[in-house]
C-alpha cells in the first residue's frame, strides 16, 4: 500500500514536470534579480499573470493589473499612459507578484491597494469595511446637483457611513454643508474619522458608532437634533440573494453591510421611522437602493407614512437601473 501511494504521489505527466520546473526556474530567475538589484522592464513581469486572473475569474484584468502596476511604482494612474514600459525594481517585481496573487485569490484590489477614489477624493480602505461603489459617486452626484445652489447652512445626518465617502464627498463639494454621521462598525467609524482627519474635513464632519434600532434610532446625544437632509446608502441586499454575490464580497467584506433582510428593505424601514422624528419639515431623505426597490418604497410611503414622508421620485443609474429614491418630510 505504501509503494503504491509513494509511486501515484511522485507519478508526474511529462507536462506537469514542466510546469513544475517553469515555476521553478521563474522563482529562481525572480531571487537572482533581486540579489544582483537587477531591474524588470513591467511588460516582462506582467507575462502570465493575464492568464492567471482570467482562470481565478477577475474582470476586467488589464485595469487591475494597471493599478496594481501604479501602486507598486507609487504613481497615480492616471499618470501612467503606456505604463507596459515603466521598470520595476527588483523589490517592485517581487510585491508585485505578491499583490498579484493576492487578487488571484479574489482578495478586492481596494483592499490590496490600502485605499480608493472616490468622487475628488481619496479614501483609505480597510477589511471589513463596505468598499463604496461607482454607482454611489452617482447618487452623490444627484445629492450635489439638489443643494449646489442652497446658500444658508446645511445640516445633514448620514445612517450607515462606512469609510465616510458620501459624507466627505458632499462636505468636499459643498462648504455650507456640516455632517454627523452613524455607523455601527467601530472599525467602520474609525476609519471614518481618520478619512476626515487626512482629507481636512474634520472640523465639519462629526461620526458616531451606534446602531440603529426601533426606538433607538440615534445616540442619546442626538435625542432631540432635526436636520435638513438626511442620506444613507442602507444594506439592501436581499439575504436569499447571497448566495449570488461576488467572491470578493463574501470572502471580504463585512456581508452586515450588505444584509437587507428578506426583502432588502429592513434597514431602510428604521431610516424611514428615524426620517419623521429627526427631518425637518420640508427636508429631504435620500437612498440609494436596489433596482427592484423604488416602486415598493413609493407604495410604503402611500401606505404607512401618508401625512408624514413623501415619495418626490426615483432616479437611474449609468445600468439604467432605478436605484437612488428621493423623500420629503412633510
Amino acid at each position: 500500500m505504501l509503494k503504491s501511494l509513494t509511486f501515484d504521489t511522485f507519478k508526474l505527466s511529462r507536462s506537469a514536470t514542466k510546469q513544475i520546473f517553469g515555476i521553478h526556474q521563474h522563482y529562481c530567475a525572480l531571487n537572482d534579480n533581486q540579489s544582483h538589484g537587477q531591474s524588470v522592464e513591467v511588460r516582462k513581469a506582467l507575462e502570465g499573470w493575464y492568464e492567471k486572473l482570467k482562470d481565478a475569474g477577475v474582470g476586467d484584468i488589464e485595469f487591475n493589473l494597471k493599478c496594481l502596476v501604479a501602486h507598486v511604482l507609487k504613481r497615480k494612474f492616471s499618470t501612467l499612459k503606456s505604463y507596459k514600459t515603466e521598470e520595476f525594481t527588483a523589490e517592485q517585481h517581487s510585491e508585485f507578484s505578491r499583490l498579484c496573487e493576492a487578487r488571484c485569490a479574489r482578495m478586492p484590489l481596494q483592499h490590496i491597494l490600502g485605499e480608493w477614489d472616490f468622487m475628488d477624493l481619496t479614501l483609505k480602505t480597510a477589511p471589513t469595511v463596505f468598499i463604496p461603489r461607482p454607482e454611489t459617486e452617482e447618487f452623490v452626484s444627484k445629492v450635489l446637483e439638489e443643494y449646489r445652489n442652497v446658500k444658508q447652512p446645511i445640516d445633514m445626518l448620514e445612517v450607515g457611513c462606512g469609510s465616510g465617502a458620501i459624507s466627505l464627498a458632499i462636505l468636499n463639494a459643498l462648504p455650507h454643508v456640516t455632517s454627523t454621521a452613524i455607523e455601527r462598525s467601530k472599525v467602520a467609524t474609525a476609519l471614518a474619522w481618520e478619512n476626515a482627519k487626512s482629507l481636512k474635513l474634520s472640523d465639519r464632519f462629526t461620526p458616531y458608532n451606534h446602531t440603529t434600532s426601533k426606538n433607538n434610532y440615534l445616540p442619546k446625544e442626538l435625542a432631540d437634533r432635526k436636520f435638513d437632509l438626511i442620506v444613507s446608502n442602507p444594506p439592501y441586499v436581499r439575504t436569499e440573494e447571497f448566495p449570488l454575490l461576488q467572491p470578493e464580497v463574501t470572502l471580504y467584506e463585512n456581508l452586515n453591510a450588505l444584509d437587507g433582510g428578506q426583502d432588502g428593505l429592513q434597514i431602510a424601514r428604521l431610516v424611514f421611522d428615524l426620517a419623521c422624528l429627526h427631518l425637518r419639515p420640508g427636508g429631504k431623505l435620500w437612498l440609494e437602493l436596489g433596482s427592484e426597490h423604488p416602486p415598493l418604497v413609493k407604495t410604503i410611503m402611500n401606505l404607512k407614512y401618508e401625512g408624514r414622508l413623501r415619495f418626490i421620485s426615483s432616479y437611474i443609474d449609468q445600468y439604467k437601473r432605478d436605484r437612488f429614491v428621493e423623500i420629503e418630510k412633510v
